[in-house]
C-alpha cells in the first residue's frame, strides 16, 4: 500500500512538455524538487539530486507543462535503488503520483518510466535517471 502524499516532506515534479517530447529522448522533461535550499542540486534537468536525511517520505508527481494538453500522463514504474532499503521502490498512488521512503543512507540513481499518451498516436516511452543523496539526520 502507499504512503499517502500527505505524508510527505519532500516532492519531486516531472514536468514534461508533449510538444518536445520524442520517443526515447528526455528533451522536454524537467525535473524539480522542493529541496533545493537543503542541498538539492540539477534543477530543472533529468539529472535531479534530491538530497534528504534518512526516512525521508517522498511524492513524485508527473504534470504536463501545457495544462490544455490532451495527453495523457502516467509513470509506468521504477527501478530499484539501494537507498530505498527493505520496503523497496515507490508505490503508485494514481496514474502520475507515486510515493515512497528513503531508508538507507548514500548516493544512488534511479529509473522513472513513463508514459505520454498522444490522443490518435502511438504512446511515448521516456526513462529518466534522476538521483538521491541520502544523510543520516545530524551528521
Amino acid at each position: 500500500m502507499a504512503t499517502p502524499p500527505s505524508a510527505c516532506s519532500t516532492f519531486i515534479q516531472i514536468w514534461v512538455d508533449t510538444n518536445a517530447l520524442q520517443n526515447g529522448q528526455t528533451t522536454g522533461v524537467y525535473l524539480v524538487d522542493n529541496n533545493l535550499n537543503h542541498g538539492s542540486s540539477n534543477e530543472g534537468t533529468v539529472n535531479l539530486v534530491t538530497n534528504v536525511p534518512v526516512g525521508t517520505f517522498v511524492c513524485w508527481s508527473l504534470l504536463n507543462v501545457d495544462p490544455t494538453s490532451d495527453t495523457i500522463l502516467s509513470i509506468q514504474n521504477f527501478g530499484n535503488a539501494s537507498v530505498f532499503g527493505f520496503s523497496g521502490t515507490p508505490q503508485q498512488v494514481n496514474d502520475t503520483t507515486w510515493t515512497g521512503q528513503v531508508q538507507i543512507a548514500g548516493n544512488a540513481s534511479y529509473d522513472i518510466n513513463f508514459n505520454a499518451q498522444i490522443p490518435g498516436s502511438s504512446g511515448i516511452t521516456t526513462t529518466v535517471s534522476p538521483s538521491f543523496s541520502v544523510f543520516q539526520a545530524g551528521s
